[in-house]
């Protein structure tokens, strides 16, 4: 062995002296689920479902209208009936063929029932005329659309198809009384105009036709029923058409009229003597003066509206 080289035997290497050592392995332990959060979690998924729940009831349904123009009208508008608000409208926009205008709406919950297949919506717009004044309130104030409910067992429906006008037919009464009125001519009298009693509107004009032999003119009347009482066989029927105007020498001028209504669109009006006669029964027949004699004007009878025999 050669002289240079010495054997270090037993002595430490000093490289691996100053080497670090080795760092000590983590062991990582996967923890376990407590049931502890089982209760918390489970209680917001309960709120969660009630939330939803209570917010799906404090929602109506949501429907679309259709119409042909709907000038004016814009999303907030109310949806009304019997002058209560019973929904509003969310989005107007044109139809995808831009012949119209859908209109997205959403019912109060209490007018769900308004979601029926046969119910009318129109937008109430101003209008006056010498057969109708209507939605002068919407001069100055908003557009809103107005609803006639379908009738009672109507399936429901979520589109419609909205009226471009007011309907123009009074909507069906249950056990109104029906009465039948001939005339020479119908004059401003159209469906719709109102039947009066001392001023006070109890029912309406549904319908108007020749008759078979084109000699007169009928007309169907329908008195509600909690008014019909008040038409008796000698009851006396005629039309009221803007102001009358009388002139004598020496009774001076004579103006006449009998409602703000009636000065603006005709009506019918009637009055029962002092004895009053019987009840009538539906398509009882009644001439239909041009204008009521000064004697019917002063019959004042006590009618009790409830009662249900004379």
């Amino acid at each position: 062995m050669p002289d240079d080289v010495t054997e270090n035997r037993g002595e430490t290497n000093p490289v691996s002296a100053l080497s670090p050592p080795e760092p000590p392995l983590a062991r990582v332990t996967p923890r376990r689920f407590s049931l502890v959060w089982l209760v918390p979690i489970l209680a917001l998924a309960g709120l969660g479902a009630l939330l939803f729940h209570q917010l799906g009831r404090e929602r109506g349904p949501v429907i679309e209208i259709t119409f042909t123009r709907a000038e004016g009208l814009e999303p907030g508008a109310d949806i009304v009936h019997r002058g209560i608000t019973v929904g509003v409208v969310r989005d107007v926009r044109l139809t995808d063929d831009l012949a119209g205008v859908r209109v997205t709406a959403e019912l109060h919950p209490h007018a769900t029932k308004l979601a029926s297949e046969g119910a009318q919506f129109w937008v109430v717009r101003p209008e006056v005329s010498l057969s109708r004044i209507a939605g002068i309130e919407t001069i100055l104030g908003p557009r809103y659309i107005a609803v006639r409910p379908a009738p009672e067992g109507a399936p429901r429906a979520r589109t419609f198809a909205g009226l471009d006008t007011p309907p123009t037919d009074a909507p069906p009464v249950e056990n109104a009384l029906v009465l039948t009125l001939t005339a020479p001519r119908v004059g401003s009298l159209a469906p719709g105009s109102p039947v009066l009693f001392r001023d006070v509107p109890v029912g309406s004009i549904r319908d108007i036709a020749l008759a078979e032999d084109a000699t007169h003119v009928t007309l169907t009347a329908a008195i509600d029923p909690e008014y019909a009482t008040l038409v008796r066989e000698n009851s006396r029927f005629w039309v009221v058409s803007g102001m009358g105007v009388d002139w004598g020498l020496f009774r001076g001028l004579s103006v006449r009229a009998e409602s703000l209504e009636s000065l603006i669109r005709s009506a019918v009006s009637f009055a029962t003597p002092n004895r009053p006669g019987a009840r009538v029964a539906d398509r009882h027949a009644f001439e239909l003066a041009d204008a009521p004699r000064d004697d019917w004007l002063e019959w004042d009878p006590p009618i009790p509206l409830h009662a249900t025999e004379d």
